[in-house]
């Protein structure tokens, strides 16, 4: 029985991410999946409700990782980049599907979870909210080890930080890959990182 939701989720998913939310009905979701209404039914009371749990697992559960341990903010990079790299990983090899436009429609699915998923947006200030506790948090521990510069301003820092990962896009969009894209963003951090430190 959780097969049978796995496929729902994982069918919704790719169907959600090269189609648009509209252009998505329940019976094109049966036709993809090979279930009867009732089999659908049985997990997902509705398209609305179908989607929300695909924007969970796909989207919520994928996002980077607050509660990194790392002993330095250079081994904070690291490990940010090195979880990003897994999850892409695992992102591609579930897509099986050839589309080579997974950045701009993955950026799509994003939009259309702020108008179509109750609280989205709620979710989305809080995940923001603990991301710049923790960068701020580990620029302040590398300032008292003397791995960071002490005349840094750690909020403009913490900002400039975050605006580079959310730059991943415009990464993807000139490099026309992910790899690019994430070997960019390595790089982006790490000459943050030779601006930043002691």
């Amino acid at each position: 029985m959780k097969d049978t939701r796995e496929i729902i989720l994982k069918t919704a998913y790719n169907l959600f991410l090269y189609n648009n939310y509209e252009a998505v009905t329940i019976n094109t979701i049966l036709k993809e999946t090979g279930l009867a209404k009732g089999g659908l039914y049985h997990y997902f009371a509705s398209k609305e409700e179908l989607f929300i749990a695909v924007v969970d697992k796909f989207m919520l559960e994928n996002r980077a990782n607050n509660d990194i341990e790392a002993t330095s903010f250079k081994d904070y990079i690291n490990s940010s980049v090195e979880i990003l790299r897994k999850k892409i990983t695992k992102l591609a090899i579930e897509n099986s599907d050839p589309h080579n436009d997974i950045p701009m429609n993955y950026l799509s699915l994003v939009v259309a979870a702020y108008w179509y998923y109750p609280g989205y947006t709620e979710k989305g200030k809080l995940f923001f909210k603990s991301l710049m506790e923790k960068i701020e948090e580990m620029l302040r521990k590398g300032i008292e080890s003397g791995e960071i510069r002490k005349d840094i301003d750690i909020e403009v820092c913490a900002t400039n930080y975050t605006c580079i990962s959310t730059g991943i896009v415009n990464n993807m969009i000139r490099g026309g890959s992910m790899i690019y894209a994430l070997d960019m963003l390595e790089r982006q951090y790490m000459e943050f990182y030779k601006y930043i430190k002691a």
